[in-house]
């Protein structure tokens, strides 16, 4: 038998985003949820999750390939 696969659990905070205030565009994805960019070029943050706004069920993040500026 084969060990089970341990999801991480959704981190609560991501430094410089306030995530009670992320857009449904940067929730789904489209969006730079650091800069606000639109994405054509991205990289994951993690899953994470509130207890307000866009975000209370788990949700990845994603950001510009390139740090933003």
């Amino acid at each position: 038998m084969t060990p089970t696969a341990q999801i991480p659990a959704p981190r609560t905070e991501l430094p410089g985003v306030d995530l009670e205030r992320v857009t449904f565009e940067q929730a789904k994805g489209w969006r730079c949820v650091l800069c606000g960019a639109r994405l054509t070029a991205d990289r994951p943050l993690g899953v994470f999750t509130t207890d307000k706004g866009l975000l209370t069920d788990p949700t990845e993040l994603w950001a510009c390939a390139l740090p933003c500026p």
